[in-house]
């Protein structure tokens, strides 16, 4: 899925961020390692630590049919992460203009030491594609406890 998101990008916005994506760690988890940080959490297995408390400064994880680049954010002394979610669906309005098939959905975000997510402005946008906040934010907050699960089981 990865080569299919860079060559997406390459294909509809040659000038963004593809270096980014090659120069990070990719880690792709399955369901049943899904359901296991999921079990661990309930459970109170898996103890929830602070994000700064992850070693990794830039990753890939992909699970199911989504990608989340996270690139901690060097420059600002607390510790905050910008992340960009990639969906890949078969929503029309978001097919390539080049490739009919699956496209891209990308949801710009970013997250403090206590995985508040907060929405930001994407570039990554197609022509007469329609943006929903709500839903971009819902989106997020489905996701947030497995990324925040994975950054957990991974720390230190």
């Amino acid at each position: 899925m990865l080569k299919k998101l860079i060559k997406f990008l390459e294909n509809n916005y040659p000038d963004s961020n593809i270096g980014n994506y090659l120069d990070a760690k990719y880690i792709q988890l399955s369901g049943p390692q899904l359901k296991q940080i999921a079990d661990a959490l309930n459970n109170n297995e898996l103890q929830i630590k602070s994000a700064s408390d992850c070693s990794a400064e830039r990753f890939i994880f992909h699970f199911g049919n989504t990608l989340i680049l996270v690139q901690k954010d060097l420059t600002d002394s607390s510790a905050t992460y910008q992340a960009e979610l990639a969906w890949e669906t078969d929503f029309l309005a978001v097919h390539s203009t080049r490739n009919k098939g699956k496209g891209f959905y990308f949801i710009a975000f970013e997250f403090d030491d206590d995985y508040q997510a907060t929405l930001k402005t994407t570039d990554k946008s197609l022509e007469d594609q329609i943006r929903n906040i709500e839903q971009d934010q819902a989106l997020i907050d489905k996701t947030m406890p497995v990324l925040k699960g994975f950054m957990s089981a991974i720390s230190k």
